[in-house]
């Protein structure tokens, strides 16, 4: 079975040959007893657990789940994420609901200014992984992975492009949570080849606006605001507090235009006179969405890939299957 996993700073995305999907929130937390359980009921997140080779046996709330029970919530925005124990857990829990077992193949993605430094490190570690998984009470099957394929950010989400230029360079802006991969290819013959030297990644991202928000909030309120309530605030702008509801909106859109400015300059930095040559950018990533005002900060021709949020992972598979 081939599955196409995009373990995100944000998001954990993910998709299978047989056509199936999905997206949850990357964030763990040790599972522990719901006295209301019956009363609540579970439509959110996962419960995974996993039996190691060893016979070790841990519980978490994945997803969802985690943000709204669990009590030592982790996410991590480490440069090496893959080495981060609840990485394994993200990943294996992806792969059990996408319907992956033994043997499974398996494509994954690193930020382009990684890419060449740890992808090889990436690929072994995901090699040697093995566990028994059950998500949410199902059977637990093992899951390992017989072949694994690691591929550049940005670089994925570029194959789902169905309207490459003849000629000219087209630059992929792939932006995520914590970090912003821009790929920039020459188009020749009807294939995009990388130009090395025009392509990175950025540490901005959607966080951006999100700590911009969260200052905001502390400043008028004088109370943090976790990350899950930022990114609802940035999103609809009002929020309560202590009962009496704040608008945030002027905010929100401060915080969103500083984050996309801020990418576009570092992109067009990068770039330099040769963006005078570039036919088209293509927006990829939860950020294409999030910040829409990057679209009219880039020059020319800028198109949203049809599928933003998963355009990495329908790439990833696209390779995994020898279609690219």
């Amino acid at each position: 079975m081939k599955v196409a996993i995009d373990v995100g700073y944000g998001f954990v995305k993910g998709v299978a040959g047989s056509g199936e999907r999905v997206r949850f929130p990357s964030v763990v937390a040790p599972a522990q007893e719901l006295v209301l359980s019956d009363l609540a009921g579970r439509e959110v997140g996962h419960l995974v657990e996993l039996r190691r080779l060893s016979g070790a046996v841990e519980r978490y709330f994945v997803g969802e789940l985690a943000l709204k029970e669990g009590r030592a919530q982790a996410v991590t925005l480490d440069r090496d994420k893959h080495l981060h124990p609840y990485h394994s857990v993200l990943l294996l829990a992806a792969a059990r609901l996408l319907g992956a077992g033994s043997s499974a193949e398996l494509c994954v993605g690193l930020p382009v200014a990684y890419y060449r430094p740890r992808r090889e490190e990436l690929k072994r570690h995901l090699m040697g992984l093995s566990a028994e998984v059950s998500v949410d009470g199902s059977p637990a099957a093992r899951v390992s992975f017989s072949r694994v394929l690691v591929y550049p950010q940005g670089a994925g989400a570029l194959l789902t492009a169905a309207d490459l230029p003849e000629s000219g360079l087209t630059v992929t802006v792939d932006v995520g949570f914590k970090t912003t991969d821009f790929v920039t290819c020459e188009v020749q013959d009807g294939k995009a080849l990388p130009v090395s030297s025009l392509c990175g990644s950025l540490e901005v991202g959607v966080h951006t606006a999100l700590y911009l928000v969260q200052a905001a909030y502390q400043a008028r309120t004088g109370a943090p605001l976790d990350f899950t309530r930022a990114e609802r605030l940035l999103r609809e702008g009002r929020t309560f507090f202590r009962g009496e509801e704040l608008d945030f909106s002027r905010e929100a859109e401060m915080a969103r235009l500083a984050a996309a400015r801020s990418i576009a300059d570092g992109v067009l930095a990068v770039l330099g006179s040769r963006a005078d040559e570039v036919a088209v950018y293509y927006l990829a990533g939860g950020g294409a969405e999030a910040l829409p005002q990057l679209r009219q900060m880039l020059p020319g021709r800028v198109r949203v890939l049809p599928d933003p949020t998963f355009a990495n992972a329908l790439g990833f598979l696209k390779v995994l299957s020898g279609s690219a």
